[in-house]
């Protein structure tokens, strides 16, 4: 037998709610108006009541007249107003059919029977000076005709606040179911949608520093934010897998830029060497010590060119995951080696102003002549026509080395300026560069716990700066130690 499943999905959630919220709405309107009508019901039995129980006083108090002074004027307005009193008793009993209410109606009924019967009020015409027991008579039966009509009163008090409370109970009702569906669909927006969308802004931000981590989220995929959040972490997952892809496509494009000049750096070396190994093989004596000179010489553009092959072959590695400590002087000098050539051709005169005393930094060495290597060349190339390229350090506070790389060139627009780190985003001409130079540098600097900045005035040049943190050798040695009483 198949299995029925009920299953809502969040939009439906949300409208079963709204649908819900309308038919309580209608349901509350019928109710409201009947209950406001049996309350004008009520009010006007209570006025009714009240006006009868005024009459009886009135009753009363020219009965009290009549049997201090037995005059024939308090006993005929006294018969007035009992017989009035008894035509609001016959409106009364028209429009009390409820039997709960009946006992204070009988009760009152067989009161005004027994008080009309009494002698002054059958013959009311005629003067007549009751005896004792007649007056005894008339002040009991009177006495009983107010209670019963005080009695009713007070019931029909009692029914118009119970009506008042009928009447105001079902819109409360009302009130508090959309309160608490207010409440309930709002826990549901939050969660299902106003968190998830906050989680996804965030993780945004992150794979803006370069940060590809997923959102730990735990939905059914039962809404479109759901699916928002899967496809999210799968394209964070995806970018994740193709960082290392990106930059190492990038520093490819960045040694195309460098082929011309290291095929030029490598071939003075060679020249060298051939130049060395002809007077060498010559048939004029040379001296041994002259002979040794040359060996020497070969030997040292040998080294030379077998320098400049290593740091190409490091520096296009794909590797960017292992952190060393460094010493950014070297790592500085190293990347100017390796476009030294690249300067010199672009007539760029390059000022060394790097400290040799900076403290250790930790990081990848690829990842950070990647960086300095994409300044260096952005800079020369915006110089077209020559200039000056300076590129100088500094420590601050004793905890972050600043790193800027300064240029005499064209500068960048203001407009620009904004959008220099972004993504695919260049100023340079179709062919000539991809966008993602300044965007892969962001974020492996991110990544270093640093930060790149950039400051530019068209016309006067652009300087970029780098700010890396110094590594905390004694933070270390105290995670170590964590580390170690943890597995112990």
């Amino acid at each position: 037998m198949p299995r029925f499943e009920f299953d809502l999905n969040l939009r439906n959630k949300l409208n079963l709610f709204i649908y819900l919220g309308i038919f309580i709405l209608l349901l509350n309107f019928p109710l409201v108006y009947f209950e406001a009508k049996n309350m004008n019901e009520r009010i006007s039995s209570l006025e009714l009541a009240e006006d009868l129980f005024n009459t009886i006083l009135e009753v009363r108090r020219y009965e009290k007249n009549f049997l201090l002074y037995h005059d024939k004027e308090s006993i005929d307005s006294t018969k007035y107003y009992f017989d009035r009193a008894r035509r609001l008793f016959s409106t009364i009993m028209i429009q009390f059919e409820n039997p709960a209410e009946m006992l204070e109606l009988d009760q009152l009924n067989e009161a005004l029977k027994a008080y009309g019967t009494l002698g002054p009020f059958e013959n009311a015409g005629i003067w007549i000076s009751p005896d004792e027991n007649i007056e005894r008579n008339i002040r009991t039966t009177g006495s009983q005709v107010v209670d019963a009509a005080k009695a009713l009163l007070e019931k029909e008090r009692a029914n118009v606040r119970r009506a008042a409370k009928n009447a105001l109970k079902w819109p409360l009702v009302f009130m508090g179911f959309m309160f608490f569906s207010f409440l309930f669909g709002a826990r549901i927006i939050i969660s299902k949608v106003v968190r998830p969308l906050a989680m996804i802004e965030k993780a945004t931000e992150k794979v803006a520093g370069g940060d590809f981590s997923p959102i730990p989220y735990d939905g059914k995929g039962e809404s479109q934010v759901d699916h928002l959040v899967v496809a999210f972490n799968r394209m964070a997952q995806e970018l994740e897998a193709r960082e290392e892809q990106i930059i190492h496509s990038r520093k490819i494009a960045s040694l195309g830029t460098l082929v011309s000049g290291v095929a030029h750096e490598l071939n003075n070396p060679i020249n060298n060497i051939v130049l060395t190994a002809d007077v060498l093989d010559g048939k004029k004596e040379i001296s041994p010590e002259r002979r040794e000179a040359l060996i020497k010489d070969i030997l040292n553009q040998a080294l030379r060119a077998s320098d400049i092959v290593k740091n190409l072959l490091e520096f296009s590695r794909a590797e960017i995951s292992s952190y060393t400590d460094l010493n950014l002087a070297s790592v500085l000098r190293g990347t100017i080696h390796i476009a030294e050539n690249h300067i010199t051709l672009s007539h760029v005169r390059l000022h060394d102003e790097i400290k040799d005393d900076l403290p250790m930094v930790n990081g990848n060495l690829q990842g950070l002549q990647q960086v300095f290597l994409n300044l260096i060349t952005n800079a020369v190339q915006a110089m077209p026509d020559g200039g000056d390229l300076i590129i100088r350090t500094d420590l601050e506070d004793n905890r972050k080395i600043k790193i800027q790389v300064q240029d005499t060139g064209t500068g960048i627009s203001p407009e620009h300026l904004p959008h220099i780190f972004d993504p695919f985003f260049t100023t340079k001409d179709v062919g000539k560069g991809t966008g993602l130079g300044l965007s892969v540098s962001f974020g492996i600097i991110k990544k270093h716990g640093g930060q790149i900045s950039v400051k530019s005035e068209q016309g006067k040049g652009t300087t970029f700066t780098v700010i890396l943190p110094v590594h905390d050798s004694n933070k270390d040695k105290q995670g170590n130690q964590s580390r170690r009483s943890v597995r112990s």
